[in-house]
């Protein structure tokens, strides 16, 4: 996420719960992510649930921008 579209998504958050809601679990996976990018090697699996976490992550962020845009 760019920083313009990471103000523009913190700015209306505490007035949209479902934004508030989308924006925790953005913060979640990108915890997750973090940490699975700190091991130095993955198995097929863990770059398999990187791979699902990234793109929820990404659905997550084009949800808030269609939210915020709307």
């Amino acid at each position: 996420m760019e920083h313009h579209e990471r103000e523009l998504i913190e700015s209306a958050v505490e007035s949209n719960f479902e934004l508030k809601k989308l924006y925790a679990q953005h913060q979640e996976l990108d915890m997750k992510l973090k940490k699975i990018g700190k091991q130095p090697f993955l198995t097929a699996h863990e770059q398999a649930e990187e791979r699902r976490l990234k793109q929820l992550k990404l659905r997550g962020v084009e949800k808030m921008l269609k939210l915020v845009t709307s």
